[in-house]
């Protein structure tokens, strides 16, 4: 697979990962649950500031902060879920690249099977 699109854009990432051909009957929850938030993280560089138990803080990448104090992002690793305290949004690790990137759901279902395949991770069927 080729390195990640420098330019983060939904452009980039639809070439990058997601393509036009029909996705298989694909379980959504139990898709969620073989990227973890640290993963999606790292396709904005995202780097925490603090850490409290399973509770990372740091700028918010939708934000596009510096200073870690001003727009704190809240990361629960145990949840996959996160919450921005400067919007007040927040979700699982998809909503968190949808918000980002602004996808639709069917684009966030692609980055994620191909982050799964990427990983070397199953993609869950529907049977």
């Amino acid at each position: 697979m080729t390195s990640r699109p420098d330019a983060l854009s939904v452009e980039a990432m639809m070439m990058h990962y997601g393509d036009n051909r029909r996705l298989d009957p694909i379980d959504f929850k139990a898709l969620k649950t073989q990227i973890s938030i640290l993963k999606v993280l790292e396709l904005f560089d995202w780097r925490p500031t603090k850490k409290r138990g399973d509770e990372l803080r740091g700028p918010c990448p939708v934000h596009g902060s510096k200073s870690p104090t001003s727009t704190i992002l809240a990361v629960s690793t145990s949840k996959n879920a996160w919450k921005c305290h400067k919007c007040e949004a927040g979700g699982n690790q998809l909503d968190l690249a949808a918000h980002y990137f602004g996808l639709r759901r069917d684009q966030c279902v692609r980055v994620a099977v191909a982050l799964c395949r990427e990983l070397g991770r199953e993609i869950p069927r529907i049977e």
